[in-house]
């Protein structure tokens, strides 16, 4: 996102404001220590929303009464601020055009301060248009009091563009808050929606999608059911229906098992018609022939049963032969020696020893035998699941079975009911009224609405997934990956990094926010095994100027500001100037390579590594202005000062009037 720093200042507690103005592209803040350089970085994170107030204690803290920042958003003027006194507020006002002359103690009303939280979210939205970022609803749900998933906030683009002095060289660490794995993961996560992979959109059809999806699957379980169900009720009606049919001595079934199920309530009213005195066929063998088939099938499912019992005993018994064999496995061990007497001949007193090669050979052969006993895999668990799966078979056709048998008692006792001079219509009335109490009970659902609600459901997930195909996140990341190490390729053959790491080839993944040298073997080599400070310097560089370089291509699709904060980068150069007290850089510069003689590296060598760093920064920044119309605002705070860049920029424009060695950002410098 197009953002410019205007100023970033204090108001002390005497009205008094203390500003330092910043323009387009490159500008450095240069200064002894001591002077509020860094400071500037604290007062941004802190007006930027941070919880915590980490700017350094001393002349800065004791005077402000309020910190502020002027910054403008794709071209919207506005001023956010802090008052150190009220920690939980933050101040928010913006503007038609940024003056500073309208900046005073007075501009700071306090009815433009509004609670943090609130101001954050405020905040964002100059920046983000986005208010649910759950892809599941199921887990929502799952979070206690059904709470929506951690939405991006202005805190995670800090990550993006602070770079303090204890990180900027840093070996361990790459990114300003990862050390707080929640605050990590969510930036990590967020990522897809800063670089404008996704939108809100996209997270309402995934919610869709997986309501969707739970309905057809609930749709597909009910018709399954019904599938059983059915299956279950074709048995218990099947045999009512077939012996009301044999009473009736009907051959062909005048209304099918499948047409009584699928309308039980019709099928009574056609069956009132044809079980009727009028149609009993008394000359029929039918429930003979139904007799003799349950028998049949009976027989079979018996001799089935006990196959399925003999197999049941069988396996008990592999299964305790094998309790067995372990137990004596372990109580088995070979002998630790061989204790033989040689023999010797009676007559000649010679002595033989062919029995003591037998008997070592024989402990050869017991070892061998004990050590594979010991690592017989063992199958008892195999045969126990072969077992569940036989009881469970015995189970069907004991049950079956039972069916069978009061099938064939009704028979006999229709038969017997006859010989007792009863009436054959008595008993099929009597039939009759069981298979109806029957059909009474069933609840058959109707497959074909199921099928119906499943096929709108499928067409619904289709046109879905056909959306959410568009978006595809993990090409995106992928190639903005690859975006990415492109441009650290080209930006990092400018740095002085050791030979043994050129050419560099720094590789990052946006998935994993992981950053490594491949070698010419593609071996990895991550940061934290990389030697010297100037490399992992360089690394932080190389990975920051190339991700804003991508960034401003994106332009509005990337919701991540276009600043980035460089605090004391040379610090690995010269990390005496952390005790600069010179009123000139010239002067420390002179000390430092008074102290330097003879055991170290010369102080004009890491000059035109610094300066090489600062011109590239200029390069960089004049660069992409000149191919995206506006280039990514890089404030650097150092000691560095009087350079000659190599492009021909002066150094003074872009310190532009933010020395600070005779001053500080509270000044006068208090000693």
């Amino acid at each position: 996102m197009k953002t410019l720093i205007h100023e970033i200042g204090v108001i002390d507690k005497q009205g008094i404001k203390h500003s330092v103005n910043f323009k387009a592209g490159l500008n450095v803040v240069t200064g002894k220590s001591s002077t509020g350089k860094s400071a500037l970085i604290e007062i941004f994170d802190y007006c930027f929303g941070s919880d915590e107030n980490t700017i350094p204690k001393g002349v800065i803290t004791n005077s402000a009464a309020v910190y502020y920042v002027a910054l403008a958003v794709n071209e919207q003027d506005m001023v956010i601020a802090r008052d150190p006194d009220i920690a939980s507020k933050a101040f928010f006002r913006r503007a038609e055009t940024f003056n500073t002359a309208e900046i005073d103690r007075d501009y700071f009303n306090a009815s433009y301060f509004r609670p943090l939280s609130e101001f954050k979210k405020h905040l964002r939205d100059f920046f983000l248009d986005i208010d649910d970022v759950d892809e599941s609803l199921a887990a929502r749900a799952n979070r206690r009091f059904n709470q929506k998933a951690p939405t991006p906030s202005i805190r995670s683009f800090s990550s993006f563009m602070l770079q303090h002095q204890n990180l900027v060289a840093n070996k361990h660490a790459l990114f300003y808050r990862f050390d707080e794995k929640e605050k990590r993961d969510q930036a990590i996560e967020h990522t897809k929606i800063f670089l404008g992979l996704v939108d809100q959109k996209f997270f309402h059809l995934s919610q869709e999608k997986e309501r969707l999806s739970a309905d057809a699957r609930r749709l597909e379980r009910q018709k399954e059911t019904n599938k059983r169900t059915s299956e279950s009720y074709k048995q218990k009606v099947e045999p009512v229906l077939s012996q009301l049919y044999a009473l009736m001595g009907f051959k062909d079934q005048p209304l099918s098992l499948a047409k009584v199920l699928q309308h039980p309530q019709d099928a009574k009213g056609q069956l009132d018609s044809i079980i009727v005195a009028e149609k009993i066929n008394h000359n029929s063998d039918a429930m003979t022939q139904r007799y003799e088939q349950l028998k049949l099938v009976r027989n079979q499912k018996t001799a089935e049963l006990r196959r399925l019992q003999r197999q049941s005993a069988s396996i008990n018994k592999h299964i305790k032969e094998e309790e067995r064999f372990v137990d004596n496995v372990k109580q088995f061990s070979s002998p630790k020696h061989v204790h033989i007497a040689a023999t010797v001949c009676p007559f000649c007193h010679t002595e033989k020893d062919n029995l003591r090669k037998s008997a070592e050979k024989l402990q050869q052969a017991i070892a061998k035998v004990s050590g594979n006993l010991a690592q017989a895999r063992p199958m008892k668990a195999k045969f126990e699941s072969s077992l569940v799966e036989v009881q469970r078979s015995i189970e069907v056709v004991s049950r079956a079975l039972t069916e069978l048998n009061q099938q064939i008692t009704e028979v006999e006792k229709a038969d017997q009911q006859l010989t007792e001079k009863k009436s054959l219509y008595e008993s099929i009335i009597m039939q009759k009224a069981k298979l109806f109490s029957l059909l009474d009970t069933l609840n058959m659902a109707d497959d074909d609405e199921l099928e119906k609600e499943i096929k709108v459901l499928r067409k619904q997930l289709n046109k879905i997934a056909g959306a959410l195909e568009e978006y595809d996140v993990q090409k995106g990341l992928a190639q903005a990956s690859d975006k990415v190490n492109e441009y650290m390729a080209e930006i990092g053959s400018h740095f002085e990094f050791e030979a043994s790491y050129k050419p560099i080839n720094l590789h990052f993944s946006f998935e994993t926010f992981d950053l490594y040298h491949l070698t010419p073997d593609d071996g990895k080599i991550y940061l934290r095994s990389m030697g010297s400070g100037a490399n992992w310097l360089y690394c932080h560089i190389t990975l920051f100027l190339a991700l804003h370089k991508y960034f401003a291509e994106l332009g509005e699709k990337c919701a991540i500001p276009s600043v980035l904060f460089l605090d004391q980068p040379t610090q690995v150069y010269f990390p005496n100037f952390n005790r600069d007290t010179s009123e000139s850089f010239d002067e420390q510069k002179s000390q430092e390579a008074e102290q330097r003689k003879g055991n170290e590296r010369p102080v004009d060598e890491d000059m035109k590594a610094v300066e090489n760093l600062f011109s590239r920064l200029s390069i960089y920044c004049n660069e992409l202005e000149l191919n995206n119309g506006f280039s990514p605002q890089i404030i650097v705070t150092d000691h560095a000062d009087d350079l000659v860049l190599t492009n021909n920029v002066l150094f003074e424009s872009l310190v532009n009037g933010n020395r600070w060695r005779t001053r500080g950002l509270i000044h006068p410098v208090q000693q």
